[in-house]
């Protein structure tokens, strides 16, 4: 996200020199800003670095729900009534998410099925103690927490802050959600013909689970069961192999719902997600079966990596 430049949204536009909303809503944005360095200085100065300044500002931005990009027109909103009393407000928005964020990471920390995966522990883990020492008093735009667990669908990059968490956390909560419906035996044990190494990898985790639960639902059978062996995979290269992309999109969406009714995942998130699984798995599908093998979308269950 570029940073805000002070210039960009307190210059006046060639041709708006006598725009009176304008240019009051910018001196309103000034007037916030300098509060801003004051309250950030504990009321010692309104100089700072220029550098902080323009973090502040985007901070504010992002409060306010200002669009820097669209440049200072993007300030009208400002021009009417108080400024500051517009900012605590938006400000109470924001702990108001902030508060949802954490109640949503808590309950994931209590729920989430025990994978042992060093990059979701790692990320829950990092969240929490973000949102724990999230002030949106400054630097609101900031991210809390860091991010290593990699989901199915990325969370927009236009997000910012606690919006940014929130989203991560609704799409990671239905991952879950999905792979605790499922016996963790099975699970596990499909991870582990995924990657002997699947713990300490930085890789999705409820990909190659749906994706084997979609397998068999195309064969009529539980997806529950997760496995898929030689002979599963020769059924389904019957099934799919003389069909185009489209055609097998269509019965990969067909599974979806199959799924989804047999796991009793009736929230919208979870067909969402599980229909752009099926949606990105159609391609290669289609170019698995044209090479006679399917093991590389449909995996079998392996054995755990011995530690010690």
């Amino acid at each position: 996200m570029t940073k805000t430049t002070i210039d960009a949204l307190t210059t006046m536009p060639a041709g708006q020199d006598e725009a009176p909303e304008l240019s009051r809503a910018q001196e309103n944005l000034l007037a916030l800003l300098r509060a801003q360095a004051l309250r950030y200085t504990q009321g010692e100065s309104t100089s700072l670095p220029r550098e902080t300044m323009e973090e502040l500002l985007t901070s504010l931005c992002y409060t306010l729900s200002i669009d820097p990009t669209k440049g200072p027109c993007a300030l009208f909103p400002l021009a009417e009534g108080d400024p500051h009393e517009r900012y605590a407000e938006a400000l109470a928005q924001l702990r108001r998410k902030a508060d949802c964020a954490r109640a949503l990471a808590g309950q994931l920390c209590l729920s989430a099925p025990p994978l042992d995966c060093i990059a979701l522990r790692d990320t829950l883990r990092s969240i929490v103690e973000g949102l724990n020492g999230y002030d949106p008093r400054f630097f609101a735009h900031r991210v809390p927490g860091s991010i290593d667990y990699q989901l199915l669908r990325p969370v927009p990059e236009r997000l910012q802050g606690v919006d940014y968490i929130l989203a991560y956390l609704t799409r990671l909560c239905a991952e879950l959600r999905f792979l605790s419906r499922l016996p963790l035996h099975r699970v596990l044990a499909l991870l582990d013909g995924f990657s002997p190494e699947w713990r300490e990898l930085v890789a999705n985790l409820y990909a190659p689970v749906a994706a084997n639960a979609l397998g068999l639902a195309l064969l009529g059978g539980d997806p529950r069961r997760l496995h898929i062996g030689d002979a599963q995979r020769a059924v389904l290269l019957n099934l799919l192999g003389n069909c185009s992309v489209a055609i097998i999109e269509e019965r990969l969406f067909a599974a979806a719902r199959t799924v989804c009714r047999a796991l009793d995942l009736r929230e919208e998130d979870d067909t969402t997600l599980l229909l752009s699984l099926a949606l990105d798995l159609a391609p290669r599908v289609h170019a698995a079966c044209a090479a006679g093998d399917l093991s590389c979308v449909f995996v079998s269950f392996g054995l755990p990596k011995k530690r010690g």
